[in-house]
């Protein structure tokens, strides 16, 4: 009897091409994630630049991940070397990292995520991502199995990322996915909230044209909705996200909530038709 393969690390689903759809946590609730991994999305990025959380909460949070199938990613407060640690080592699968201006700091990030001799990560063999000591005897194995499934993904967000993005995409050790900042860059190129204005658009077609051709780099891009998956799907995008669990409970309760009154003052409407006759 052939032993069951084992399943596919996030990581390398991506660099497979699958097409992975997730968002932002910025609520710090372990629940939240839950509720994102039962309701079938594949991934979360938990926001520590824009929505601080402490690594309590956040550990927790991966912990929630990985109860219901959904992979953690942690987006990190700066591209540092201590910050990456500190994340990977709550059992993140991923990091994404903001403001990717170079190819150095493409390295630089690209280290930070890798255990030696591929990286520069530290090392400790008590910690959650190190099952707190249980597989020590195996923690060779567990070195080069985390820089196996590690995914790291890098954020463009500006001008200065722009003007070196054939050189950001092609730096070893790098981020394998790109993260197209929409509105980020529309801020940046003097075009805010508009994250389709001709400045921005011309910014993601560079990015699309210099990841054309990189093996194992891959371009992620955040939609308003499902409407513009399509397109972004036709031009090699695979890799989607949808604003935050914010935005979207927002949007949730917003739209209830529109409904409700519409509906009530429907029903209202002939009484009042009633009363304006008498």
């Amino acid at each position: 009897m052939n032993a069951q393969a084992a399943p596919k690390s996030f990581r390398q689903r991506v660099l497979d091409g699958e097409p992975v759809f997730g968002t932002f946590g910025f609520l710090p609730d372990p629940a939240v994630i839950e509720i994102m991994g039962m309701a079938g999305m594949d991934y979360v990025i938990i926001d520590l630049e824009h929505a601080p959380k402490d690594w309590q909460t956040v550990e927790n949070m991966v912990r929630a991940a990985e109860l219901r199938g959904i992979a953690p990613l942690i987006r990190v407060h700066e591209n540092r070397e201590k910050d990456i640690l500190q994340a990977l080592e709550t059992g993140a699968t991923g990091i994404v990292v903001p403001f990717v201006q170079n190819a150095e700091q493409a390295r630089h990030a690209g280290a930070s995520v890798r255990f030696p001799p591929d990286g520069i990560r530290g090392t400790c063999t008590l910690s959650r991502s190190s099952f707190y000591s249980a597989r020590r005897s195996e923690f060779l194995e567990h070195t080069r199995q985390a820089n196996r499934e590690i995914l790291l993904i890098g954020l463009i967000e500006d001008q200065e990322g722009i003007d070196n993005i054939d050189e950001i995409v092609r730096a070893e050790p790098g981020p394998e996915v790109y993260l197209v900042g929409r509105g980020d860059l529309g801020t940046a190129l003097g075009t805010p909230g508009q994250p389709d204005s001709p400045a921005v658009t011309a910014a993601t077609d560079a990015i699309f044209k210099a990841l054309d051709g990189v093996p194992n780099r891959h371009v992620a891009m955040g939609v308003y909705g499902p409407a513009e998956v399509a397109p972004w799907y036709a031009r090699g995008c695979r890799f989607f996200f949808y604003s935050s669990d914010t935005a979207i409970l927002y949007n949730a309760v917003r739209g209830l909530t529109d409904a409700f009154h519409e509906t009530v003052a429907a029903a209202a409407a002939p009484d009042k038709a009633k009363r304006s006759a008498g």
